[in-house]
């Protein structure tokens, strides 16, 4: 038992050294001889517990990814606007993560990305969640719950992504605490103010439907009908239509 407990944490060691390696050289250049000098430990060690550095890139991606669908899982009725303003603290929390990310981005080889069906699966899982909130009435029926995702990643995102254009509009770094409180803000109001028009358009054609009712109650042609059994009514499903992106 104590060899494991030691196991476990040196596997632990190394992974946030591996992670600190990554984000600052990229899957391609990290060593895992500069890994093994963060950790502290021989290098045979991580041929050990990871098999390969191949093997250890995807230990630090799953840990992340796990972290993060448990996130998920635990705020299942999260609204979106929620949803922008704890995506970009946690990104804060966490701009190595990003980093690895954005070397990928960079990396022109043509390799098969490592973990891809894990991450498939996470973001489908993300999709899956707005797909529920589309059917509770949480989200506008014609959402496109993907793109919907990516918009959301760019906003969590882009401020940490490109912190000299940050910087640059705002003469603030990304993690600063005066820059963070106002981007926060700032989705916030994206938040509300994308999914607003949908409550004031429903709200507006209501008042028009209720409008239009009461002006033919009162015209000459409504009271020479008697009853009103000519009423046109606004079909219901034009009270609910937004594109919303």
């Amino acid at each position: 038992m104590p060899q494991q407990r030691d196991l476990s944490r040196t596997r632990q060691r190394i992974m946030a050294a591996a992670e600190k390696e990554f984000a600052a050289s990229g899957y391609a250049g990290a060593r895992t001889d500069a890994i093994a000098r963060r950790a502290r430990v021989n290098e045979r060690m991580i041929f050990y517990c990871f098999d390969s550095k191949e093997g250890l890139y995807k230990a630090v991606l799953a840990q992340k990814l796990s972290a993060r669908a448990r996130m998920i899982e635990s705020m299942p009725d999260e609204d979106f606007t929620s949803s922008l303003i704890k995506g970009f603290a946690t990104s804060c929390e966490d701009v190595d993560a990003l980093r690895m990310w954005l070397w990928e981005a960079l990396d022109r080889s043509n390799r098969k990305l490592v973990a891809e069906e894990e991450r498939r699966a996470y973001f489908q899982a993300e999709v899956a969640r707005w797909r529920r909130a589309k059917v509770s009435g949480a989200l506008p029926p014609d959402a496109d719950e993907e793109m919907l995702l990516l918009a959301s990643a760019a906003l969590r995102a882009f401020p940490l992504a490109l912190p000299q254009v940050t910087s640059l509009i705002t003469c603030m770094g990304p993690l600063d605490p005066e820059f963070r409180r106002k981007w926060s803000a700032c989705l916030e109001w994206i938040g509300q103010r994308l999914f607003a028009s949908t409550i004031e358009s429903s709200e507006e054609l209501d008042g028009k439907a209720d409008g239009a009712s009461k002006a033919r109650k009162h015209s000459p042609s409504h009271t020479a009908a008697g009853s009103g059994r000519h009423r046109t009514s606004i079909p219901h499903g034009r009270k609910r239509s937004l594109a919303v992106l």
